[in-house]
């Protein structure tokens, strides 16, 4: 069992590696390794606590961590301090962190089962700029707000402003990563907020339409 488990993981780890080129995304071996233990941990987590309803492990690779990593080039320079909120078993917070460790993530939801993963795969991965809080959103009071909030797959983005305008800071931003946009979610955007940028995004072999719509809160 020992032996499948290591060959496993170096599949993934080639898998990841090569995914991760042809999206132009750069890692160093430490973070590689860490990425395909976390693919490894998912796995084994996910058969007693049913964390995602995918369950292969090449699927998690691209539905997981490189649908996760594909933000990574969008957070660069917005900041220290980031929350993921909705992270669900930590995505796509988990992977942001382990690609920017000079960043601080909060990785923020409000079902436990989900976060006791988060702070299992944090301790294994020995992961120092992560914390969680198990909360609804809008029940949340912090001193220190986010530059910028990221979200993947978790609300329409008026409930995203409404529900976080009070964790984010005056300039910050929040990317919220989507599969289908259409004008109605767009046109539902609160007047205190402006959609400042759409990006498409490049998810390889995945053949679903990515994209990240970048918000900003208007100064009042």
């Amino acid at each position: 069992m020992k032996k499948n488990n290591v060959a496993d993981k170096e599949l993934i780890l080639l898998k990841i590696k090569k995914l991760m080129s042809e999206a132009n995304i750069d890692a160093t071996e430490d973070q590689f390794d860490k990425l395909a233990t976390l693919v490894i941990l998912l796995c084994k987590w996910n058969n007693a606590l049913n964390l995602t309803a995918i369950r292969d492990p090449n699927d998690m690779v691209v539905l997981h961590i490189l649908d996760s990593a594909v933000l990574s080039p969008l957070i660069k320079y917005k900041g220290n301090n980031i929350a993921d909120v909705g992270t669900g078993a930590g995505f796509p917070g988990l992977v942001l962190a382990i690609l920017n460790p000079e960043i601080q993530f909060t990785l923020i939801d409000s079902i436990a089962k989900k976060l006791s993963f988060v702070r299992t795969a944090m301790v294994s991965l020995n992961l120092k700029n992560v914390h969680i809080i198990n909360d609804r959103c809008e029940n949340i009071e912090i001193e220190n707000k986010f530059d910028c909030i990221v979200s993947r797959a978790f609300a329409p983005l008026c409930k995203i402003v409404e529900w976080c305008k009070n964790l984010i800071s005056d300039n910050g931003i929040f990317i919220a990563m989507k599969a289908n946009l259409d004008e109605k979610e767009i046109s539902e955007i609160p007047s205190n907020a402006q959609l400042v940028e759409n990006i498409e995004l490049h998810v390889p072999t995945l053949d679903a339409k990515r994209q990240a719509v970048i918000i900003k809160l208007q100064n009042s």
